[in-house]
């Protein structure tokens, strides 16, 4: 969507404080003086050792950043990391000292060798074979796979995400949220499982605990648009409609996987401006949500697929107001402006 097509509050909630933006100035010219400083002491004390005194400086420094950058994973998960990073590693250095770009290469081959490996034997197989089923849309094969999954790795936590997943489709919201709740305890720094405890919480109508949730999950992913989508949602629901305005804002300004949720933000950031008042703003933004038209006919199908849901007689009214806002847009069954 055109940003200038519509007045819409401003994105201050997501704005960089000024320390970060000090930091990402200052970051890079500090590193690269410090680069400066240490080669040019490097060369006043041992010219002749110049090469090999650099290289062990890099190899270390790397180490150093690798070991700072995995400081918040998992101990087990770090160690790996860190294993598996040794032989690329001691091939730059070796190359570096050596001058022969092949030692460079061995060690990276050997990295991604092992990470190749890691991943395959952490990932378990009946796992794998369950995410294929759920993607094909056999939840019921796809539970008796991942049960399979957590019963031979019970610290796993991509198989208490995943069940979870297929709970709320089939409607056990308890065991949902269950579920999540095992898969963020074990792996608290995944958005992905703030996401999923969302989706439980939305379908429950606990609009106050899916907020919550959805702010953690921006903590963590802070570029990802549907979070802003959810929260603004969550917003709405509480008739928080500024808080609404200026997630939904965020959401669109960013990019939202599949047009029936540009369309569904559009309606529920226009609903927030009328609601404060901001007649024109929402009017425009009115006027641009029948760009996203096209998918009415998926939000339809989306509704079919949530029966039972504590949610679905709200969801209902907001399509029938949403198709009636797209009609006095001059929207008619798939033509605009006529």
């Amino acid at each position: 969507m055109n940003q200038g097509d519509s007045e819409q509050p401003k994105r201050s909630s997501v704005r960089p404080s000024r320390r970060e933006l000090r930091s990402s100035l200052l970051l890079p010219v500090g590193i690269v003086l410090a680069i400066w400083i240490v080669g040019l002491v490097v060369y006043a004390l041992a010219p002749g050792e110049f090469n090999i005194v650099v290289a062990l400086i890099i190899g270390a420094g790397l180490l150093g950043f690798l070991l700072i950058w995995t400081r918040r994973i998992q101990p087990r998960l770090r160690l790996i990391a860190v294993l598996a990073a040794l032989p690329a590693l001691a091939g730059m250095t070796a190359g570096v000292i050596s001058g022969r770009s092949r030692y460079a290469v061995i060690g990276i081959a050997f990295t991604f060798l092992l990470l190749v490996l890691q991943r395959l034997l952490s990932t378990p197989g009946s796992y794998r074979a369950a995410y294929r089923r759920f993607q094909a849309g056999d939840t019921g094969r796809a539970l008796q796979l991942v049960n399979k999954a957590i019963a031979a790795r019970p610290e796993y936590w991509q198989s208490y995400q995943l069940r979870a997943l297929v709970y709320l489709l089939h409607g056990d919201l308890a065991a949902a949220e269950q579920d999540a709740g095992h898969a963020i305890e074990r792996q608290p720094e995944a958005h992905q499982n703030y996401n999923t405890l969302g989706q439980i919480y939305l379908a429950e109508r606990r609009f106050a605990d899916a907020r919550d949730v959805y702010q953690e999950a921006i903590r963590l992913a802070p570029d990802h648009a549907m979070y802003y989508y959810y929260l603004g949602f969550s917003h709405y629901r509480l008739q928080a409609y500024t808080a609404a305005a200026g997630a939904l804002t965020a959401a669109i300004g960013g990019t939202l996987p599949v047009v029936e949720y540009d369309l569904l933000a559009h309606y529920y950031l226009g609903c927030s401006l009328e609601a404060l008042g901001e007649t024109a703003a929402a009017a425009g933004v009115y006027a641009a949500m029948a760009n996203f038209a096209g998918g009415l006919e998926r939000l339809h199908e989306q509704l079919d697929d949530q029966q039972g849901h504590a949610h679905l007689d709200l969801l209902r009214a907001d399509l029938a107001g949403l198709e009636e806002r797209l009609r006095m847009s001059g929207w008619a069954g798939g033509q605009v402006g006529e």
